[in-house]
Formats: C-alpha cells, structure tokens, sequence
C-alpha cells in the first residue's frame, strides 16, 4: 500500500508558533483529501541550537530568547530514520506520531553541557526578544528566520517545545540520543 507521511509540528492542533499553522492547515487539507497519510509531528531539531555551538565555546556565550523554558530535542537523524520506519512497515494509515527526544533541556543546560566538554567557560544569555532580534539580523540572518527564530524561542519560553513523548523512541527501538552526546557531536561537526 502506498502511503504519504508529511513531516508537520509537534502538536500542531495547539502548538501556538507562528510556523505551525501551516502545519495545521495542511494536516487538515491530508486528512480530509481521503489519501493513505502517516502524520509524523516533529519536534524541535536539536540542530536548531546545537549548529552554532562551535561558535557559542568560541564566545563563551549562548544566545537565545527561550528563558528557562525547556526543549524536548531530537536529532534531524534520528527524526529521518524514524519516518524511513513509518515508511516501509505496514498498519500506518491514519497514524499520528508526535516525534520528540526522551528528555527536555533547558538552553543553559546545553550550555553547561558545552563547558563541561570543552573545558571553556560557556554560559546562555537569555536577551530580551527584541535584543535577540537584533544579534541575529546583525549576524546576516534574512528577516523571515529572524522572525521564526525569535517566535520558536518565545513559544519555549511558554513551555511550548517541552513535552517529551514516547513515539520516536519506540520506532527506532532504542533511546533518542542524550544531551551530552548532542553537544558532543555538534563540537566535532
């Protein structure tokens, strides 16, 4: 049986980024169009904040606008070989999958988790939104990331990317991958 899995936002029914609702759109134009769909709610890539932790050990600063709120990571890998699953097994016409890590990290947590691997001191600064805003469009950024990146940290702020569920873990059949070996993995790329 053939079947179209498209790759949506974690809760899109009541996630309140600005970029879930498309997702929720589109969810709802799949469903109602009768074709075999798999649903597979990605949570927040790791890589989001770990791409630039390089830069951030270089700084000795991690930014951001997420506040103490937490983030329930999970690797574009991880998330890729999870779909290839959904893909090739049989019975998952209809299925929704909210795609999260195991665990939910603060921003300070990766952080200090960066530190603790490389020794130099690390600290997340956590900037006003309008601050963020402007370090980003200072770096180059294109003024629509800007404004996804500034809304994303606002929504974890709002404990929105926090809910860690059990789904990724049970189609890759082992546990999503730790903290401590994301940041490791993003200060070898």
């Amino acid at each position: 049986m053939e079947l179209l899995a498209y790759t949506s936002a974690t809760d899109a029914p009541a996630n309140p980024r600005g970029l879930a609702g498309v997702h929720r759109d589109t969810e709802t134009a799949l469903t109602a169009s009768g074709l075999p769909v798999a649903l597979l709610r990605n949570g927040w890539y790791t890589e989001n904040h770990t791409g630039t932790l390089r830069d951030a050990v270089a700084r000795g600063v991690l930014a951001g606008s997420a506040g103490t709120g937490r983030i329930a990571f999970a690797s574009r890998a991880e998330l890729a070989e999870a779909a290839a699953r959904v893909l090739t097994l049989d019975g998952r016409v209809g299925r929704v999958y909210d795609l999260t890590g195991a665990t939910a990290w603060t921003l300070a947590e990766v952080a200090a988790e960066a530190a603790a691997q490389t020794g130099a001191p690390v600290a997340y600064e956590d900037l006003p939104p309008e601050a963020y805003r402007g370090l980003l469009t200072q770096a180059g950024l294109p003024a629509p990331a800007v404004e996804l990146i500034v809304d994303s940290d606002r929504c974890i702020a709002r404990v929105a990317l926090e809910h860690p569920t059990g789904d990724l873990r049970a189609l890759l059949g082992r546990p999503t991958e730790t903290l401590a070996a994301a940041v490791a993995r993003a200060l070898k790329e």
